[in-house]
Formats: C-alpha cells, structure tokens, sequence
C-alpha cells in the first residue's frame, strides 16, 4: 500500500472516532484514480428525467478534502458521514471511490458480524419466531403479535445499524476497476438531492429476519426489509453502470417455510416514497424476484406528480417481476434488453401498471424463454393504459399491449400513457439494443 493510500485509510479511522481527517489532495493520491476522473463526471444534458430542473451532479464539485478512496465498510461509512442519520443529513460535496470489495458485516474492529451477532444482542430468535407463528399449529393465520415481534424489530435495528447506509445530498459513489462491490448492504438514498452511483456491484442485501404475514395473498408470504438500493423522498438521482443482484441466494436457492419462499431480499433498485427526477442507465439487473418498485402504495396519493424515472440501456437476466412495476410517476422506459432463460421458473412478467401509472415503453428487446407468452409482459394492478412503440419479442415485432389484450378481452387497457418523454439522449433501433446492452452495461465497464 502506497504511503498516499495510507494517508487517506488513516484520515477515515480518525473520522470513525469523530476527529476531522487528513485527506491527500487528488494529485498526490494517484492511488487507482481512474484516467478520465469519473468522480468529477456529471450526468449529460438531456439523459432522462435525472437531468431535468438543474440536472444532477452529485459531488463533482467537492473540494480535495472530501475526496475519499475507500476499502473496507467502515471507511465507506465514515466517508459518507457516518452511520444512520450521519450519513442521511451530510449535505456536503464528496466524492467515494470504492476499492474492491466492501462487506457490509464488517465492524469497526475488522471482523464480521453474522445474524446471529445480532440476535445475540437482543435475546431473539428467528427459529423461534417461526415456530411459533407457524399458522398450521395454535397460533393460526393471524398476524404475528407479541414479545417475539418485539424482539424481531430490536434484532432487526441492529442489522440496520450495522448494514445500511444512508446517503445524504451531493454524494458522487464510484467503483473503480473492474471489481468493485458491496456486499449484503442496503444503500439508502433518502431525503437527498443530487446523489450518483455508477460502476458498482451491489449484493445480496439479505435480511437476517424476514417477516410473516399471513394475509399476503391467498396463502401469506414472507416479506423483507432491504433493497439492495432504495430511493426514498431524494431528487435528482442517477444510478448508472452497476449491476444489480441477489448474490448466493438468489429466488431458486430458498428454501421455503410454512409452504411459501422463504424471501430474504426485497427489490435490487426501489424508487418510493415521492422521489422524483431519477435516470437508471446501463445497469444490470440479475437473477432476482422483485427488482424495481416505482412508487410506494396505492394509498400514497403524495406521489401524485412525483416518480418521474427514466430507465434506459439497462440489461433485466432471469428477473422474476416488477421490471419495473409503478404507481403514479411518468417513467419513460427505452431501450432496454430483457432476457428470460429456459432454466429460470420465478418469471411472473415485465411491467406492472398500477395505479395512475404513466409508463411509456419505446424500443425495447425481450427474449423470452419457449412456451412463454408475450401476453404475460404487461401485469395490470389497477393501471389503465400505456404507451408501447417498437416492442420486439424473440426478434419479432409484438404488440405486447395487444397481446395482453387479446389475453384479457373483458379488461383491457388502452395504448396512449398520456405523455410524451422530452428529456432523452439518441433512442437505438430495436435490433440495435442487445449488442450494445451486452457490450456497455453493467459494472467494470468504466473501468
């Protein structure tokens, strides 16, 4: 390690005891600063909804003292202000660059913590909470009520505490190289303004204890806390080349309990809570169930006229649902590669309409596996149209519109969204979008 690296590693140890750090200046760090400064980088005019009303720029303007390269979570944490609501209210420009791999179970002292770390500190019991509310024995299909769910919420602050991160306004995160991650961390953009995140694997954002609810569909579901990252009421937010997945435990390694999937994860990117103004270009979403909620309940009727997302250039591999799924905002979809293998059986569709939804989808790709309906793409959930231009299914040119149409003749939905995007770089020919997806999204690609 370079006498600059260590520089930089011991300003973070100071800031983890709340003393302010030394931080080498750009030009004598050197340490893995990529060639073209991706850190000083700005979303472009024009790309997406992100760039609207000011544009985003997230910490292109920090001074060389809030430039920070980081790899271990604890100086990931430090460099963004701390953990919790440090984290949440830094409003100051910085810069991240993460090296390597970053587990989010690493503490202060360099070793990791386990779930079992956290139901230590509290007196909880996951297997006990099963047992006890398994609604085939006395306790029945009620919901889970009683000091067993107060224990669940104190173990499940902990793993907060330990694995989330919050980040505050005008906050630029860069993964440098090629293997840059986060692994089992929930990365929370929430009340902010003016955040980026680009060239970064994020992984596996496990909840140690999933909760049961009975009344969850017609035989309950086990439900959890963490995306792997959330949007919650932030503006101006570009999250760009990363990729996006489930890690070790990906929908077909559950296990199921009480009958159902034994859920661990949430979505990969949820956009709620009346966010607005946020582009999701050149990721990659990969073998996942619910991958990207847009807008947060039915009731939520705040959201009106927020949740205007653009999604463009992103690559969606063996997801299961909610591709994304959205409430209210006008979300602007194009350009998009979906693929579903012969050997993935979670598939449940590609785009959900919900309430008061707005979804303008225009020359996207989508590979579906032998036996697949094109009419299962569209899943309504009280939407009433969308805009569909320049769909093709296996190479064909598909309505898939037309096709859940045909499937649905007593409730169809109507083909005009309501609106036309304004905010969009070059939209690629159809054909065009698989090579290009395939050869730019994704982590690493930055370099």
């Amino acid at each position: 390690m370079s006498l600059t690296k260590k520089t930089v590693i011991a300003g973070l140890a100071l800031t983890l005891v709340g003393l302010t750090p030394t931080v080498a200046t750009a030009e004598q760090r050197g340490v893995g600063q990529p060639r073209s400064d991706l850190g000083r980088q700005v979303l472009a005019a024009n790309d997406g909804w992100a760039s609207a009303e000011g544009g985003t720029t997230g910490g292109a303007a920090a001074p060389a003292e809030n430039v920070y390269h980081v790899s271990t979570w604890p100086e990931f944490q430090a460099a963004l202000g701390g953990p919790g609501n440090a984290g949440r209210t830094n409003t100051e420009a910085r810069i991240i660059y993460v090296h390597g791999e970053l587990n989010a179970y690493e503490t202060a002292d360099g070793t990791l913590a386990t779930c079992s770390t956290f139901e230590d500190a509290t007196g909880f019991s996951q297997a006990a909470y099963i047992e006890a509310f398994d609604p085939a024995g006395p306790w029945g299909w009620t919901d889970p009520a009683g000091e067993l769910v107060t224990l669940q919420a104190a173990a499940a602050n902990a793993q907060a505490l330990q694995t989330q991160q919050h980040i505050g306004s005008n906050k630029t995160i860069i993964g440098v190289g090629d293997d840059a991650r986060i692994v089992g961390a929930n990365l929370r953009i929430r009340d902010a303004d003016n955040v980026i995140v680009r060239n970064l694997t994020v992984s596996d954002s496990t909840d140690c204890f999933p909760e049961w609810d009975p009344g969850d569909g017609q035989t309950g579901n086990w439900n959890s806390r963490y995306d792997n990252i959330s949007v919650w009421t932030s503006t101006h937010v570009w999250v760009d080349h990363t990729t996006l997945d489930s890690g070790t435990m990906p929908p077909d390694a559950l296990g199921t309990v009480y009958g159902r999937p034994y859920e661990v994860h949430d979505g990969l990117l949820d956009i709620t809570h009346s966010s607005d103004l946020v582009t999701v270009s050149y990721n990659r979403f990969e073998a996942h169930d619910k991958t990207m909620l847009i807008g947060s309940s039915d009731s939520r009727t705040a959201d009106r006229g927020t949740l205007r997302v653009t999604i463009h250039h992103n690559r969606w591999t063996d997801i299961g649902q909610r591709a994304p799924r959205v409430r209210y905002g006008q979300v602007d979809v194009y350009n998009n590669h979906y693929v579903q293998t012969t050997g993935q059986d979670w598939y449940a569709y590609f785009w959900g309409l919900g309430r008061e939804s707005q979804l303008y989808a225009e020359n996207n790709y989508i590979e579906l596996a032998p036996g697949t309906d094109a009419a299962s793409v569209v899943r309504v959930f009280g939407g009433t149209a969308m805009t569909e231009i320049g769909t093709r299914v296996n190479r064909r040119r598909v309505s898939v519109v037309d096709a859940y149409n045909a499937a649905n003749p007593s409730a169809p939905i109507g083909s005009d969204a309501g609106w036309t995007p304004q905010y969009r770089l070059r939209v690629d020919p159809t054909m065009a979008v698989p090579r290009r997806v395939e050869r730019e999204a994704g982590a690493g690609v930055l370099g």
